[in-house]
């Protein structure tokens, strides 16, 4: 049987790091280990005139990176999941994109990645380094107001670099954030925090009715 092929729809510049997590999970799956997949980021911001609405950039990302599930990804922001899962359904559904799964964090991606000091200490290049670092509980997790900063703190202090080496990390911290995602071996605490959970559970539902529609290759 052929690969499958799976792309997430970006909703912002960071959205990379949730490759990651969302890999950990298909490896979960018998269909993907089985199979194969391939995980793909659609990001739309490298069209000159990039669509706006939701349901036009779900059809611009199955168009672009054809794929048999798409993941879409938005934050919550102040908003209740579940309302952004619902404006998720209706516009992948407006543009028949087909089986989809929606990634809906509390707060902004990042906070996701602040479950492993090993990661962040690696990241900053310094994984030896004892420089404490003020994570977040996981029961304290979805409430913390700027994750992509506690984050951008923890690495620079992690980092123990002063002076113009401390400018240059300040500099990297895009690709040391995406670092940070990769480096994490296991996203299993983060089965505790419900939006995770919101992720995790339909995820074989919607495996299972791709394997029931997958003729044999």
């Amino acid at each position: 049987m052929n690969p499958l092929r799976f792309t997430l729809l970006a909703d912002g510049s960071s959205d990379r790091v949730l490759l990651s997590p969302i890999e950990w999970i298909l490896h979960r799956h018998d269909a993907p280990r089985r199979r194969g997949f391939r995980l793909q980021l659609a990001d739309l911001r490298a069209f000159r005139n990039p669509p706006k609405a939701l349901a036009d950039r779900a059809l611009a990302a199955c168009t672009l990176l054809p794929c048999d599930v798409l993941f879409v990804h938005r934050d919550a922001e102040a908003e209740d999941p579940r309302k952004r899962e619902r404006e998720i359904a209706q516009a992948v559904d407006a543009v028949s994109c087909g089986l989809h799964l929606p990634v809906v964090p509390v707060r902004m991606s990042e906070a996701w990645l602040l479950i492993s000091e090993p990661a962040i200490r690696s990241a900053a290049g310094n994984p030896n380094g004892t420089t404490q670092l003020t994570l977040p509980s996981l029961s304290h997790l979805e409430r913390t107001p700027d994750p992509k900063q506690v984050l951008r703190d923890c690495l620079l202090s992690a980092s123990n670099l002063t002076g113009r080496r401390r400018h240059q990390l300040q500099r990297e911290l895009p690709q040391r954030i995406h670092r940070v995602a990769q480096l994490i071996p296991d996203y299993s605490p983060l089965m505790k925090l419900p939006a995770f959970k919101r992720l995790y559970a339909p995820t074989g539902d919607v495996l299972g009715k791709l394997e029931g529609e997958a003729p044999d290759a």
